[in-house]
């Protein structure tokens, strides 16, 4: 243990070797530990090294798909689990050479003949960050903040050669599902998005899950291959397979939107007069070709995009493959999306009922 301490203060390029000694003796030696790096007047230095590596095991985990979608970065294709991207890390290309893997969550060039994880490719997008800049701006991209803190060994080296053999196990690991109601955060997280527990409860769980040993929480929207989106204050993700949702009802009409918090701020908006509809959500507008057959089958299609460029581009996508459809995002005309409407519609209702009772008084009752 004394080898830790001292590999950081005689010979910085012997620490790395030390802190893989330092995974397998975390889960009997922890407190020793503690015990050297509270004393330690390179305490901080050190935690700081354990805590960046544990940091970039934990971000390999996320979905890569997820993270190039949150720097505007959609894939041209999907086939199966592979989605294929014109290259983000190269020079623009007219046809899609850089392949996610989602199953083993691995991305590759193929004109360049390289891959790797999710910190991998960060480098390379931001190559004037350091690594620890990296980290710092995937977890901001992620809004990523830890629900709890179980110590996690890592059995291997944090990088892999991308030639090697990887188990086929998703990023994220579903470990239970709860009806909503159990978990007052999830319930909270859907009230600040301005949704009725009674809304959500017909469409949502409480999805416990993990990411590189770490549990989490969030409310999860069950797609129809199985896997759930996941949306909590801290995280916006999905579990394995991605995919639309199909709500039938048996209705002759039909309203498509992105995401399922617009889906649920619809019927909350609607409460008084539900919509007498079936539902298609998208989930991801890369996955709205996986739509087009169900959208044919209809009378009549409604379209809630997004008032963005990825909104314009699905309806163009519709309009390019015969969609019928009719654009419903005039009514909320002044926001982003259906869920922004609803957010600035309940804080107005709840200011106005805060003044109620200032106005009462003022008039002596």
């Amino acid at each position: 243990m004394r080898k830790l301490i001292k590999a950081e203060m005689d010979d910085e390029a012997m620490m790395s070797a030390y802190l893989i000694c330092y995974q397998v003796l975390i889960s009997t030696s922890h407190h020793l530990i503690e015990k050297y790096t509270s004393t330690s007047p390179h305490k901080k230095r050190f935690a700081y090294q354990i805590n960046k590596i544990m940091n970039i095991k934990q971000l390999n985990e996320l979905p890569i798909t997820d993270f190039l979608s949150k720097i505007g970065v959609e894939p041209s294709y999907t086939k199966g689990e592979n989605y294929w991207y014109l290259s983000p890390i190269r020079d623009p290309e007219r046809s899609a050479s850089f392949r996610v893997n989602t199953s083993i969550n691995r991305w590759y060039d193929y004109a360049l003949l390289k891959g790797g994880e999710l910190f991998d490719l960060a480098e390379r997008l931001f190559p004037n960050l350091d690594a620890s800049s990296v980290v710092e701006k995937i977890n901001g991209l992620f809004l990523f903040e830890r629900q709890n803190h179980p110590v996690t060994i890592l059995s291997q080296p944090i990088r892999q050669s991308v030639t090697e053999k990887q188990p086929s196990i998703p990023a994220i690991i579903i470990r239970d599902i709860k009806p909503l109601g159990n978990n007052p955060a999830i319930s909270s997280y859907l009230a600040t998005r301005g949704i009725p527990l009674e809304v959500a409860l017909p469409y949502c769980k409480e999805v416990y899950y993990k990411i590189g040993g770490f549990n989490y929480f969030a409310a999860g929207f069950e797609t129809r291959s199985g896997g759930y989106e996941l949306r909590s204050e801290y995280f916006k993700g999905s579990s394995s397979p991605k995919d639309i949702t199909h709500i039938q009802l048996g209705h002759k009409s039909v309203c498509v939107m992105e995401g399922f918090t617009d889906f649920l701020s619809l019927l909350a908006l609607r409460k008084s007069e539900p919509v007498r509809s079936d539902f298609v959500v998208l989930n991801s507008v890369s996955l709205a070709d996986r739509s087009l057959d169900i959208l044919r089958s209809y009378r009549t299609v409604f379209v809630y995009p997004d008032h963005d460029a990825a909104g314009t581009r699905l309806l163009e996508k519709f309009e390019h493959a015969g969609i019928n459809f009719v654009d419903a995002s005039g009514i909320y005309q002044n926001y982003k999306d259906l869920n922004q409407m609803l957010v600035a519609i309940k804080a107005s209702e709840d200011q106005a009922r805060q003044q109620r009772p200032k106005r009462s008084q003022g008039l002596g009752m």
